[in-house]
């Protein structure tokens, strides 16, 4: 049951981020037009060269917009890869993995960290950084990108000049916020629910345990 009710949440989410982030339906209190910009006017590039792939403190961005963590090596990286310093706040994404939804913003406890060219990154102006991350998870905006990925069918990566020149409706910044509230709510109530279920989880599994070894008899 919990189960059934985590995938009708997360269902109903999707429908909303469907109906909010395309001006469908409309939060009370907000009725201006929206702006059709390209990304480039939002989005600019960070270069900023680093360490290198030896000492590099790196990072990396899970897919299907699960966010962005610290990278776990076994082996140091090359000392003649440029790595490039990025900041809190920033939105990245994983070329090759740019088809399988992995967009992030960097969180605080990362500011600092590197990564390579393979992740690009951007300083995000004018528009709310959570608002663009909800934006860009959305199914029918990564997977239009398919045609233009260049590489084979299993390596395929978006340049950061495709997704630029890609145009976006925004609300205004408040607007944006209120969606961003609204969403992160549907949020946190899903990790609240999925948080029950894995509880429920390690109680069927630990009275298995018991039941089947002879350790608690019927």
């Amino acid at each position: 049951l919990k189960e059934k009710l985590l995938a009708e949440k997360q269902k109903q989410k999707k429908y909303l981020m469907q109906q909010l982030l395309t001006g469908k339906r409309r939060l009370p209190g907000f009725d201006g037009e929206w702006e059709m910009h390209p990304l480039h006017l939002h989005l600019h590039e960070s270069r900023v060269i680093g360490s290198n792939g030896a000492v590099a403190k790196k990072l990396t961005v899970k897919l299907w917009g699960k966010g962005v963590i610290e990278k776990k090596e076994v082996h140091l990286g090359s000392e003649s890869t440029i790595y490039y310093r990025r900041s809190a706040g920033q939105f990245i994404y994983s070329k090759l993995d740019f088809l399988n939804c992995a967009f992030g913003i960097i969180p605080n406890e990362l500011d600092g960290y590197e990564s390579t060219q393979d992740l690009p990154c951007f300083d995000v102006e004018n528009i709310n950084p959570q608002y663009l991350l909800y934006y860009v998870t959305q199914e029918q905006f990564y997977e239009r990108f398919g045609a233009q990925a260049n590489g084979g069918r299993k390596a395929k990566r978006v340049n950061p000049d495709d997704l630029l020149q890609y145009s976006v409706a925004y609300p205004p910044l408040n607007e944006q916020l209120a969606i961003v509230k609204v969403l992160s709510s549907a949020d946190k109530e899903i990790d609240l629910f999925y948080q029950k279920l894995e509880q429920e989880k390690q109680k069927k599994k630990a009275l298995m345990q018991l039941l089947l070894t002879g350790i608690v008899r019927v």
